[in-house]
């Protein structure tokens, strides 16, 4: 271990700083108080007071059944999405030693929309009778999530096989990433073009990124995926920190860095696959939020772990309260509010690496 790598690998091993607690509690408060913003924001005339009063137990029954049943489930979702492909994007990033990585860079998310897309298109997931968007998805609600679930899952396999051969290299995977997103976009090109006009309304529909979607259903199983991935991340930080100083750092220090890699991309891989499956192309959350959180907390990987799941909680649901505010009362799909910020931060990033390796 050269002199220069020992001190960075110290350095990330230090514990949270004071800076760095406020930042944390900072975001949890700013969490609290978007959800509390977030519930009451809609249709149906509901003050804060009304929504906490409701959270507590002391609301009416109407209060309540909007509450409950409607807006909480797509709050949650925006949270538990956000955290998920933020936390992902982190762990990816550590990984392939690449800023450029995340679970849309690496293909997970075209390979997602081809899964739905073949679903709609040549499984049947319409039904017979169908004739709108709306009645096709009523019908076979649970097909299109597991068939986008399952290809998004093949993609992160098919990364890990790249990222298992011998001199295999973090660029590799980024290019293998694009290849496959190339070739999964054609594949659902191609759907689209011989699909009727309601496939392809619903196709298009899906591809959007959509927390409308959210059912208490798929808030729970997105839990039950996130929370073990998020503890298996937070206990291998060390780990993560020796790999960012280099394989032969981590090597040194006693990791086995091939299959750390490994299992970090197909857990991360099934985090991004779980959250794309039920709510559509969600794009850049997992490559923006982890790059703030180092420029605002530093580089030691448990502390942007934990930073990067609250802050994308934060930064997904701001994007979903303005999807439903900016040109109210149209809602427009998050991953449109999320691609137009994160498509001229990818510009800035692709940049700022250029004048780097120069």
């Amino acid at each position: 271990m050269t002199a220069g790598k020992s001190i960075k690998f110290r350095n990330q091993l230090k514990l949270f700083t004071i800076r760095q607690v406020i930042f944390l509690i900072s975001l949890v408060v700013l969490l609290f108080a978007l959800l509390l913003l977030g519930i009451s924001m809609g249709s149906s005339q509901l003050t804060v007071a009304d929504v906490i009063k409701s959270l507590t137990g002391g609301g009416d029954p109407i209060s309540n059944q909007v509450v409950f049943q409607i807006r909480l489930p797509r709050i949650l979702a925006a949270i538990v999405t956000g955290a998920a492909l933020s936390v992902s994007g982190a762990v990816i990033q550590t990984v392939i030693r690449n800023p450029l990585g995340s679970p849309f860079t690496l293909g997970l998310s075209a390979a997602s929309a081809f899964g739905a897309a073949f679903a709609i298109v040549v499984l049947g997931a319409a039904g017979a009778g169908a004739v709108s968007h709306f009645e096709m998805i009523s019908q076979m609600p649970w097909l299109v999530t597991l068939s986008a679930f399952l290809f998004g899952v093949l993609c992160a396999f098919l990364i890990t096989g790249f990222a298992r051969w011998r001199g295999s290299t973090p660029e590799i995977l980024v290019m293998a990433g694009i290849i496959l997103t190339s070739l999964f976009q054609s594949g659902t090109s191609l759907l689209q073009y011989i699909s009727t006009d309601v496939e392809l309304a619903s196709v298009v529909s899906w591809m959007f990124g959509d927390l409308a979607k959210a059912t208490w259903d798929k808030v729970w199983i997105q839990i039950i995926v996130v929370v073990p991935a998020f503890l298996f991340f937070v206990y291998n930080a060390f780990s993560f920190n020796a790999l960012s100083a280099g394989d032969e750092v981590a090597r040194s220090l006693g990791v086995n860095v091939d299959r750390l890699r490994l299992l970090a991309v197909v857990v991360a891989s099934l985090c991004a696959a779980v959250a794309t499956a039920f709510f559509g192309i969600i794009a850049f959350v997992g490559l923006v939020v982890p790059h703030v959180t180092r420029w605002l907390v530093g580089h030691n990987d448990r502390i942007v772990l934990i930073s990067s799941l609250f802050l994308g909680g934060v930064f997904l649901l701001l994007a979903d309260i303005i999807s439903r505010t900016v040109v109210a009362p149209v809602v427009i799909p998050v991953g449109i509010v999320t691609s137009f910020v994160g498509a001229p931060f990818f510009l800035f990033l692709l940049i700022r690496k250029v004048r780097k390796s120069r």
